[in-house]
């Protein structure tokens, strides 16, 4: 995928996103403007029923008042508010004299059926030649219950005479709580947003991440098409000049070219058995023969190939072995490439003379190996990746350094085979240090 498209795709994406979190923005807006209302409305609704409520009440209890007076046709007197609220819930009616309880509890019964009150509620008589006030039943109008009085707690009210009171237990005050009321549209739309979210995370990073390994494989290609390109084209002219050769008797030209053949088809095989050893350790196919190897003895046969190299460059290696052990188990193929692959590296990527420091350490656990140039360095950014597969340090438009990309990634994945770890220290410009520990057991 193209570099513009991707930039498109991404672009696109963004406004899409930026576009739902407008919208979202708009609906909550919205939502809020609208529970502002419907807390109102339900405030004021609450304060009407509320007062409906105390008329109904207020207004059933003066009919039973009045229906008291009625069975007492000698009564003269004046009742000065004989119904008064008490608290929310308790109402009292003033009364001349003392109250037979089941004539008033079917007074109440009736009166509040008349006024639709449906709520249950307590009653009681206070009489004031004892001084005591004495809540006699409950009775529950919607399931037709009457019962001993359970809840009623209520104090004496200050008042000279008798008097009954009436107490709604159940009956609360309606309160809006504006925190417990959440829209269920603008729930299920943040969830959305949230999702919507989460996908286009997960796509900009899938597409990013693909491009890179395309990249990566691209230049994989490239690299591996150049290294095999070589060989092949080696070969292919050596061989041309044995088929064109009249004159068989010239030994040495002969020799020297199928030397040329048999060198350039070894290093070919080599490079596609390298390929395709990665392949094996990355499918955890391939077999670790382990036996007892000496580290010290491994940087030195490898140092014998690199020094000659090294020196051709006016370079130099410096090795020095604190490690008071170096003996553990390992693969001695697997490990030499590791040790081999390391100062390679750090040949390659060096500025222009090589400056390389090679160094052993041991501890109880098992022994170290570090590997300091001061070559080019690395970038944190690159130091991320260096073990991925494929992955090359660019060197820019000068193509001097030959490879896959495979290296590190290999010596990742042998040094973890072998339980080891292994890390990167660099800056860019002043070199890198590489350093792995290898278990003794």
């Amino acid at each position: 995928m193209k570099n513009r498209t991707i930039r498109i795709i991404i672009l696109l994406s963004v406004a899409a996103v930026i576009g739902v979190i407008v919208n979202q923005y708009v609906r909550v807006q919205n939502t809020l403007s609208i529970q502002d209302k419907t807390i109102e409305i339900q405030k004021e609704n609450a304060k009407i029923e509320k007062q409906q409520f105390i008329n109904q009440v207020t207004l059933a209890l003066v009919g039973v008042r009045d229906r008291l007076l009625s069975l007492n046709v000698d009564v003269k007197g004046l009742y000065l508010e004989p119904v008064q609220q008490i608290t929310k819930n308790y109402f009292v009616v003033s009364f001349y004299d003392t109250l037979n309880p089941k004539v008033l509890q079917n007074l109440l019964v009736e009166e509040f059926e008349e006024y639709h009150i449906v709520e249950p509620f307590e009653y009681g008589i206070y009489d004031c030649f004892t001084d005591s006030i004495i809540f006699d039943k409950y009775v529950d109008l919607s399931k037709g219950q009457v019962s001993e009085a359970q809840t009623s707690t209520q104090k004496k009210w200050d008042h000279d005479g008798h008097y009954f009171g009436v107490y709604f237990p159940n009956k609360k005050d309606v309160e809006v709580d504006e925190k417990d009321i959440i829209s269920n549209e603008l729930f299920w739309s943040s969830i959305l947003l949230a999702i919507v979210l989460l996908v286009f995370s997960i796509s900009i990073f899938t597409i990013l991440k693909q491009k890179r390994l395309s990249e990566v494989k691209t230049d994989f290609i490239n690299n591996m098409t150049h290294e095999l390109k070589t060989p092949i084209s080696t070969i292919a002219l050596s061989s041309d000049v044995l088929r064109q050769m009249k004159d068989f008797t010239d030994v040495e030209r002969i020799t020297r070219y199928a030397n040329i053949i048999h060198t350039e088809n070894a290093r070919l095989e080599s490079q596609v058995e390298r390929v395709l050893q990665l392949a094996k350790l990355e499918n955890g196919k391939i077999e670790l023969k382990k036996e007892q190897l000496d580290l010290n003895d491994i940087i030195e046969k490898c140092l014998a190939t690199f020094n000659l190299i090294v020196n051709q460059k006016n370079g130099y290696i410096h090795y020095q072995s604190s490690a008071e052990k170096t003996k553990f188990y390992g693969d001695k193929v697997h490990i030499t490439n590791v040790v081999y692959n390391l100062l390679d590296n750090a040949t390659k990527y060096c500025k222009d003379v090589p400056q390389i420091e090679v160094s052993t350490f041991s501890d109880e656990k098992g022994v170290n190996l570090i590997v300091k140039d001061l070559g080019k360095g690395m970038s944190p950014e690159q130091l991320k990746q260096i073990f991925d597969k494929f992955y090359r340090v660019p060197t820019g438009s000068v193509h001097d350094v030959k490879g896959f990309g495979l290296g590190l990634f290999y010596v990742s994945e042998i040094v973890n085979a072998h339980n080891g770890k292994i890390s990167v220290k660099s800056e860019v410009g002043k070199g890198s240090e590489f350093k792995v520990f290898i278990p003794f057991n």
